[in-house]
């Protein structure tokens, strides 16, 4: 799991497994490496195999935030991009290298729950309400 979680966003046990040893690296078992600069990994996001999981929260999304997506109906690939995007957004505002972050990033955990209404369901739902909300 810590690898997995290094791969969505670094914010992983600093690369310890589970049990406690040390991981050679950081990589995940899709070969991704842990970023230094705790940014998301594009390629673990980008991989088939990611992507194909996005299913259960694109359907989701669209039954639950169907007043918000209505007009431009996320893909699994648009929906996977846009956790990236979060992900980098919140390095950048949130992250190690700032000096007085307003807010704590959202546990790497969170954008890995892929099941229909887990937390990434929420994350990306509130997402596209704010994007609708403010007429972007």
């Amino acid at each position: 799991m810590a690898t997995a979680a290094t791969a969505a966003g670094g914010t992983g046990s600093g690369g310890s497994t589970p049990s406690g040893g040390q991981t050679s690296g950081g990589t995940s078992a899709l070969g991704a490496v842990r970023k230094k600069d705790g940014g998301p990994v594009a390629k673990f996001w980008e991989s088939s195999e990611t992507v194909s999981q996005m299913e259960s929260v694109r359907v989701w999304i669209g039954k639950h935030y169907r007043k918000y997506v209505h007009t431009d109906t996320p893909t699994n690939k648009s929906l996977a991009g846009l956790v990236v995007q979060l992900l980098q957004f919140q390095e950048d505002s949130f992250g190690k290298r700032v000096s007085n972050p307003a807010l704590t990033k959202l546990p790497a955990k969170c954008f890995l729950d892929f099941k229909a209404g887990g937390a990434l369901c929420h994350i990306l739902g509130a997402a596209y309400k704010f994007k609708s909300e403010q007429g972007w």
